[in-house]
């Protein structure tokens, strides 16, 4: 009879750190050999494990000054979908993040409703466009529009997140039928929350250890 070995805690934060690192599953799998063989697939795995402990760690909303948001195109099975990431620059943390495939003005309000909800009335910092505009009224939120070195901080950090996706073309493939999506949710909240760690491995593993065994 086979049994599987588990895998010590520490090395599975460990290896997720590696992935977010590097640029796929794989290569993940390489750099951790020399510690453990794990397949390319069990590192998948322990994304998809690990991605709720991502919603644990939330920025204190006394500390948030101002909200800035912002929108990005991404590809799930060759479909369209629209990312979009509130992030406090004074704290360079994503505060929240929803995806859609529509970038409507109703969408848009709901988002702006669950920031409201989470961080109260801060000023909410857009482009802009008029669905930000409307959705602002319509909650009574404060609205401005950033001016361009303002503009130039919410873009450099969309730029880390695309940088990222943008080693398979933006594209997560996807192979169930009538699939909800969800993966793709994993993977996002877990990548953010390394980019909130400031893609440090201490801080990482760390806060992942915190819940996470």
């Amino acid at each position: 009879m086979m049994y599987r070995t588990r895998t010590d805690p520490a090395i599975i934060r460990y290896g997720l750190y590696l992935y977010y690192s590097s640029r796929s599953f794989r290569l993940a799998a390489r750099c951790l050999s020399s510690i453990v063989k794990r397949s390319h697939v069990a590192i998948w795995k322990w994304v998809q494990r690990y991605s709720d402990y991502a919603d644990r760690f939330r920025t204190d909303r006394r500390l948030v000054r101002a909200i800035f948001v912002d929108e990005t195109l991404v590809q799930i099975d060759g479909q369209d979908y629209w990312l979009w990431i509130a992030y406090e620059p004074a704290l360079n943390s994503c505060l929240m993040m929803h995806l859609s495939r529509e970038r409507t003005l109703f969408v848009c309000y709901r988002f702006f409703r669950k920031l409201r909800d989470r961080y109260g009335r801060k000023p909410i910092f857009t482009d802009g466009a008029p669905w930000y505009v409307d959705a602002c009224k319509w909650l009574r939120m404060r609205h401005r529009v950033y001016g361009t070195p303002l503009k130039n901080l919410m873009e450099r950090f969309i730029q880390n997140i695309k940088d990222r996706t943008e080693c398979f073309d933006d594209h997560f493939p996807c192979r169930k039928v009538d699939c909800n999506r969800r993966h793709v949710w994993n993977w996002l909240k877990l990548f953010l929350f390394y980019i909130n760690a400031g893609a440090d491995r201490i801080r990482f593993t760390t806060y992942l250890a915190r819940d996470g065994g």
